[in-house]
């Protein structure tokens, strides 16, 4: 009960939306007191400015959206929470384990997922500073990570698996072309995205690599497995579509 009063006592210093007052009972479900003083610490910093409806929801994190200001400017932010009581985050130690970026001995469960988040901000930055098309990184504390809002009016953009057959109405070549180059743009940067599909590329002008938490360098052990599997999903996927390409020749023009 003092806690519940607590986590309204925070809702009321954040700044939810009015037309948006519907997601305050959401944000009173499944955000926990840690996670709402981060927010309010980066409200009060001033770069979130408004708090907006849901985006997502997961079993590892959930999606906002939130007005922002960052540099200057008026920014749309997509802030990504990851929950820190979840039952699902063991799947990802073998993308933590074998990063030289981060020492991850006797570390605790909550650790490791602000771990994650650090690492998944990491990731971003080199993959935005190499001209992969990313969210552009904002910042992050915690199991809280802001970062560019792709869509507009406050509604994401669709995934390639959400657009489905309004693929066939794009230049599906060039698209997939397009993909290509930005995983081989991300793999110059020593960056194996290890998780890429049609469910986390979307579309909006233009093709955008989304959830890069689990992305390893390229001198991770499994790296070029992952690769691997990067490359045969989008393969399979655009097999779809009429485009044909030899995986070899691919893989090569990537990492050559």
């Amino acid at each position: 009960m003092k806690d519940l009063k607590r986590i309204e006592s925070y809702l009321d210093k954040l700044r939810i939306k009015e037309k948006d007052l519907d997601d305050r009972k959401i944000y009173a479900e499944v955000l926990d007191l840690r996670t709402l003083k981060v927010l309010y610490k980066l409200s009060a910093r001033g770069i979130i400015q408004a708090l907006g409806g849901v985006v997502s929801t997961g079993k590892e994190a959930n999606v906002f959206y939130a007005d922002g200001f960052y540099d200057g400017e008026k920014i749309p932010l997509a802030v990504k929470i990851y929950r820190i009581e979840t039952s699902e985050f063991h799947k990802m130690d073998e993308y933590l384990f074998g990063d030289k970026r981060f020492d991850l001995r006797k570390i605790s469960k909550k650790e490791k997922i602000y771990v994650w988040t650090e690492k998944e901000y990491k990731n971003l930055i080199k993959a935005f500073n190499a001209d992969v098309n990313v969210p552009k990184p904002i910042t992050y504390m915690k199991n809280v990570l802001l970062m560019e809002f792709i869509g507009e009016d406050e509604i994401p953009a669709p995934t390639l698996i959400e657009l489905g057959n309004q693929i066939l109405e794009l230049d599906v070549e060039s698209l997939f072309d397009d993909i290509i180059k930005n995983m081989k743009k991300l793999y110059k940067a020593e960056l194996v995205h290890a998780d890429l599909s049609e469910y986390n590329i979307m579309y909006l002008n233009k093709p955008y690599f989304i959830d890069m938490g689990q992305a390893v360098l390229i001198d991770h052990p499994y790296a070029m497995r992952y690769l691997d599997r990067d490359l045969k999903n989008i393969l399979r996927f655009f097999s779809k579509f009429g485009i044909k390409r030899n995986f070899e020749e691919v893989k090569t023009s990537i990492v050559g």
